[in-house]
């Protein structure tokens, strides 16, 4: 068996993913697999270590929970990147693939190498405030600009590759991966993106201009956002950070790919239909 080590990430709270993750982690043990975890989380026979002792240490991550826990796995590879597989214990499972019931199955061929790993691209995001970069992260899914007062609209300007795009005057903005376009920004009207592009989705959130509309530029383009109010930076939904009027953001392509595991008959009209109901007329009966 080529790998030996693995990180085992668990849905904070969630009973169901938290006894799924202890009979995986025996599982793995009968198989001379070791079994890392971060710490706090209780599984007797894995072995806790801090976020980036995890992925220097192991060969394969394996997620136990729902999307949001999907990211918070993909946000502890800022620094390099192992291949990531996904069990869905959530409502949707979009980027969780696997079940309960093929989880088994899915894992034995990972670990295995039977599995194709993909490439899905992220954004290297940075806050400058006078010139000084004040916060740094990797989003696997998607920023957002908000306005910390939501009764109120947000000014930004739109800069790409230097050059003016647009001021811009909305609720918000949302700047999103390929990954991402099924979340947040098609809530908000954005495209949907074929995963494994390689681009960035610009989508304003109720802009207050009748022609603002959604904007794809290509991956290797430099984003910059100018803030004209206070405001807040989310990044995956997991983290962020408040910013004032003078601060930039700065968007552009990652460095670090993810490397998810998707099943051998996966396929993104599947999931867009399944879980979307893309495409499906509602009938009834007279």
């Amino acid at each position: 068996m080529s790998i030996s080590n693995v990180v085992l990430i668990v849905k904070k709270g969630d009973t169901k993913a938290l006894d799924f993750a202890r009979k995986v982690t025996a599982w793995l043990s009968t198989l001379n697999v070791t079994v890392f975890c971060e710490h706090g989380v209780d599984i007797s026979s894995a072995k806790p270590l801090p976020g980036a002792e995890l992925i220097s240490n192991a060969q394969l991550m394996i997620v136990s929970g729902g999307d949001g826990t999907f990211l918070h796995a993909a946000s502890l590879m800022d620094t390099q990147t192992i291949p990531i597989i996904g069990i869905n214990m959530g409502s949707l499972g979009f980027l969780t693939p696997f079940t309960h019931v093929t989880s088994h199955t899915g894992i034995e061929a990972a670990l295995e190498g039977k599995l194709e790993i993909r490439e899905r691209m992220r954004l290297d995001a940075g806050v400058f405030r006078n010139g000084e970069r004040i916060f740094h992260s990797i989003a696997a899914n998607d920023c957002v600009i908000n306005h910390q007062n939501m009764a109120r609209l947000l000014e930004i300007n739109c800069h790409v590759d230097n050059m003016f795009m647009t001021n811009m005057k909305s609720d918000g903005l949302i700047i999103s991966t390929p990954m991402g376009s099924t979340a947040y920004a098609l809530a908000a009207g954005g495209p949907v993106l074929y995963p494994g592009m390689d681009c960035i989705s610009i989508v304003p959130i109720c802009p207050h201009q009748l022609t603002q509309r959604p904007m794809v530029i290509p991956a290797a383009s430099c984003l910059r956002v100018e803030l004209k109010n206070d405001g807040y930076i989310t990044i995956d939904g997991q983290r962020g950070l408040p910013v004032r009027c003078g601060d930039e953001l700065h968007v552009s392509h990652s460095a670090l790919p993810l490397q998810v595991i998707l099943p051998q008959d996966y396929s993104i009209f599947n999931v867009l239909r399944h879980k979307l109901s893309w495409g499906i007329r509602e009938s009834t009966n007279a």
